[in-house]
């Protein structure tokens, strides 16, 4: 694959900007924020050998490839910065999206800046599984913080999720089509997220969405419905239970996806 200097380094401003700052003097890792395409690499080191380090990982480059942002905490070693990837590509043009999209990145440095444990990353499959587990439970912690410093992030939410439930309505008929063990682990995280982080008030068709997931993939809509009923209660801010729920989850999202052919 052609690697190309063509990256940006984004100014943060803003809500974004001033949690940026707090995250870079709780850490001591300033944030940086690189807005890039697949297979390209910034100009500036050390962030050109960070990311090149990274991406040469085809399992890293797959993942980012299909994200619309990634975020990375490497060794400090590596130059005491800490980052987040934004996929030109995927990344929506919508200001208001863009900034949530941003704010659920800085969540989770946060939540790392905060000391709860984390999944190790793996290359592979296992990587998925990892992200998928590691989701599941931060994006609950993230989206409470997102709240809690003013964040508008749920119209941007809803504006991602419009397109596959026009997608899922027009396939309705359709035989779903086989998808790899990392999409459908993605999958059981959308419907931890839609099923947990929004209402009918916030979208008309939350209803309407899950129901035709459900349909498509009843596998995926059994684990997280699963998942939803145990999560959904707890504290997780609480880091002895958000370290219990982490391996459970961690095994329950394993056997599922073992199951998957």
């Amino acid at each position: 694959m052609t690697i190309f200097l063509l990256a940006q380094i984004l100014p943060l401003t803003g809500l974004v900007g001033d949690w940026a700052i707090e995250l870079s003097q709780l850490s001591k890792r300033q944030v940086v924020v690189i807005s890039l395409r697949p297979g390209e690499l910034p100009a500036q080191e050390p962030h050109r050998s960070v990311a090149r380090q990274h991406f040469a990982a085809e399992s890293f480059g797959k993942m980012f490839a299909s994200a619309q942002a990634l975020s990375l905490n490497p060794p400090a070693a590596a130059g005491g910065y800490q980052y987040i990837f934004v996929n030109q590509d995927l990344a929506p043009k919508d200001p208001e999206a863009f900034t949530g999209l941003l704010a659920h990145e800085l969540g989770h440095l946060w939540i790392k800046a905060q000391g709860y444990p984390a999944p190790r990353y793996l290359a592979g499959e296992a990587g998925c599984l990892s992200v998928a587990a590691g989701d599941a439970l931060q994006h609950i912690l993230m989206r409470s913080e997102m709240d809690r410093r003013g964040f508008q992030w749920r119209a941007g939410f809803v504006s991602q999720l419009e397109p596959a439930l026009h997608k899922m309505e027009e396939d309705a008929k359709d035989q779903a089509a086989a998808v790899p063990r990392c999409q459908k682990l993605a999958q059981v995280s959308l419907w931890l997220d839609v099923s947990l982080g929004i209402t009918a008030k916030d979208w008309q068709q939350r209803g309407r969405f899950l129901e035709l997931l459900e349909q498509r993939f009843p596998y995926v809509a059994q684990a997280g419905k699963e998942l939803a009923t145990e999560l959904g209660p707890l504290d997780l801010s609480d880091k002895k239970v958000h370290r219990i729920e982490l391996e459970r989850v961690f095994d329950l999202l394993k056997q599922f996806a073992l199951k998957q052919p």
